[in-house]
């Protein structure tokens, strides 16, 4: 085949760690800040789509943001599966194009429901085709330099965060709801040129020799995760069975096996069954307590401006041997749960912008920490699957949390209850992973104990005594849970 010529010059490289690699993060940056950042800010059409879809409920409102960011994150195995077929670049620029014309289609709708399809189904697809294959992109550029570029990429959704609020305010004053999700279309289209940024690499670590029919060695494409090429003098089978052999490895269900990893899913799906309360019902909640318009959306620019110093701060963080990316993810997650529970004393404007200040903090460092931990615990050639696995529990969360909190807001007819609900599940799932730092210290314990016993074992002359061997016992396998990428156990 005449691309086989072309990719047996590629050279695989190990992942560089900077140079190309800072300006993905850059562009990953704008790319969040483009859909995160918008998707975030949506608690600002709540009341606007109340008034104008007279009759709807606060949960089914509420349910059109809780779709645009359940369907961003359920939909990543099917995007990095795309990304792993077409390239990153493409489909990152697809999803743009796929975002954007489902926010222009929002302002013919007519029922609540039409919102589900355009803004639920189109944004979070389109969403989940940029977000999940910018993200597996950083993880091949960087290895030691992971949680910086994370925090550098995800200061985008802080950014769009602190943005889009006041925005999208004037923006509905000025030309009303419809001609503001409209803009909303024209910012996120500029995922496009951002996602022309995104080079391709060709790792060492994926770069499976596969002799053909003349036991030529030939790698797969820059732009693929991995491929197996058979040329048999057809290109059927190497179609099908690519395509089924690369989906079946975007799904790759066999990590669920890996204790370290469903451990830290649980987590990950207590915390995002209602991380994004503040986002959906603070500005709400203000409006409730008559705070007025632009005051009430200035609160989650204050969290949105805060996250980015969250991420800023979380990207210098340092591993310690007995505290991991993953403890310090669980630290957070514990303090950003009792947050929320504190919201029902916040009633004046300025406990309430204190409420963003803290909460912004907390949110801005747990994402990065989040995708860093994810990366930690697989193999790199494995992190499109983790990360689809991740993103999909995510998403099954998003979608079943905010539902109920909405549902208690119409039952109770306060807020305080859905932040008294989302606070205890955020707080519960922050506390899982320490589970995870009791088995890491064990192993640890275990190790430092065989080192002990086999410098007690070693005569003067520093060979080992066999008589002392034979009256220990054998220490048990020395197995860690957590295999991480920056540091080892």
């Amino acid at each position: 085949m005449p691309g086989n010529r072309q990719l047996k010059n590629r050279t695989a490289v190990d992942p560089p760690d900077g140079g190309w690699g800072w300006v993905v993060a850059l562009a990953g940056s704008g790319i969040l800040a483009s859909t995160f950042g918008i998707i975030h800010s949506s608690g600002v059409f709540f009341v606007p789509w109340r008034e104008q879809f007279v009759g709807a409920s606060a949960a089914e409102v509420a349910l059109v943001s809780t779709m645009v960011m359940g369907i961003t994150n359920l939909a990543a195995p099917i995007s990095s599966g795309l990304g792993g077929k077409f390239g990153f670049r493409p489909v990152i620029m697809a999803g743009g194009v796929l975002a954007a014309a489902g926010f222009c289609l929002s302002r013919f709708a007519t029922h609540i429901s039409h919102l589900y399809i355009t803004v639920g189904c189109l944004v979070g697809f389109g969403s989940s085709l940029s977000v999940t294959n910018i993200l597996v992109c950083l993880g091949r550029y960087f290895t030691t330099k992971r949680l910086r570029a994370n925090s550098i990429s995800t200061l985008g959704g802080s950014l769009g965060a602190f943005a889009f609020p006041p925005l999208f305010q004037l923006l509905i004053d000025e030309y009303g709801t419809k001609g503001a999700l409209l803009i909303a279309g024209g910012i996120i289209l500029h995922v496009v040129p951002l996602g022309a940024l995104v080079r391709p690499i060709h790792l060492k670590a994926e770069a499976t020799s596969i002799t053909n029919s003349r036991k030529q060695p030939v790698f797969p494409d820059d732009n693929t995760l991995s491929v197996e090429i058979q040329d048999k003098g057809s290109h059927g089978c190497f179609y099908g069975c690519s395509i089924r052999k690369r989906f079946l490895s975007v799904l790759d269900v066999s990590l669920l096996k890996e204790p370290s990893l469903l451990i830290f899913l649980i987590s990950v799906g207590f915390v995002a069954s209602n991380r994004q309360a503040s986002n959906i019902y603070l500005i709400p909640r203000a409006k409730f307590l008559g705070i007025d318009d632009y005051p009430a959306a200035f609160l989650m620019s204050i969290a949105g401006i805060l996250g980015m110093f969250g991420r800023g701060i979380a990207g210098v963080l340092p591993e310690w041997e007995r505290y991991r990316r993953i403890d310090q993810y669980g630290t957070v997650a514990v303090a950003m749960g009792f947050t929320m529970m504190l919201v029902p004393l916040a009633v004046s404007y300025g406990s309430m912008v204190a409420y963003s200040v803290v909460i912004g903090l907390l949110f801005g460092a747990l994402i990065p920490l989040t995708i860093t931990t994810v990366s930690d615990l697989v193999e790199i050639e494995r992190l499109p699957s983790a990360m689809g696995l991740r993103m999909f529990v995510q998403g099954v969360a998003t979608l079943a949390g905010p539902a109920v909190s909405g549902a208690l807001r119409d039952v109770t007819g306060s807020y305080d209850a859905t932040f008294l609900l989302g606070g205890a599940c955020v707080l519960f799932g922050g506390l899982i992973p320490f589970s995870l730092h009791m088995r890491v210290f064990t192993q640890y314990k275990v190790k430092q104990t065989n080192k002990q016993t086999k410098e007690d074992i070693m005569d003067d002359t520093g060979m080992v005594d066999t008589a002392a061997l034979n009256d220990n016992e054998p220490a048990p396998p020395d197995r860690p849970m957590i295999v991480t990428k920056e540091t080892s156990l």
